[in-house]
């Protein structure tokens, strides 16, 4: 709810002048049935009620709350260009967008650079690309470039 809250907020900032309405519970008996039902046992329902379950948020809500740690980097513009359209406000730096995200794919959230001979990579940020060399030369995927113990006998 924090991250609607937020969306809300920024919306409102759009606006000149707006007001809210605070609406006691015993006067909006539609949003306390609707807050119980949300808020009891799913077994409980009586089987007169029909309900969805949502298994996606109902509105788009990208990077709203950014790990620690993680600063933003290439990968940042083209996944959010995939995944909503964003463009920059330079022409300039909208075509050079439009022509690098063509070179990419979004799947399940992570972003892949596409390859006609070989399988999507997948593209990791600096912190990620770091840990994927120090595990493959620690041999923690296997050997790799002579690292861990030999082989060879």
């Amino acid at each position: 709810m924090a991250k609607y809250l937020r969306v809300i907020k920024g919306i409102l900032t759009q606006f000149d002048e707006w007001y809210a309405e605070y609406v006691p519970r015993e006067e909006n008996t539609i949003a306390d049935a609707l807050s119980q039902f949300a808020s009891s046992e799913i077994e409980n329902y009586p089987r007169s009620i029909y309900f969805l379950v949502l298994k996606a948020p109902t509105i788009h809500v990208i990077n709203l709350i950014a790990p620690a740690g993680v600063a933003n980097c290439w990968i940042d513009p083209i996944k959010t260009h995939l995944e909503i359209g964003w463009l920059p406000d330079d022409a300039q730096e909208v075509r050079k967008l439009s022509v690098r995200a063509l070179r990419y794919s979004l799947i399940e959230g992570l972003l892949y650079k596409r390859s006609f001979v070989i399988p999507y990579l997948k593209c990791l940020r600096p912190l990620e690309a770091e840990e994927g060399l120090k595990e493959a030369h620690e041999g923690i995927c296997g050997q790799h470039l002579g690292a861990g113990p030999s082989l060879t006998r």
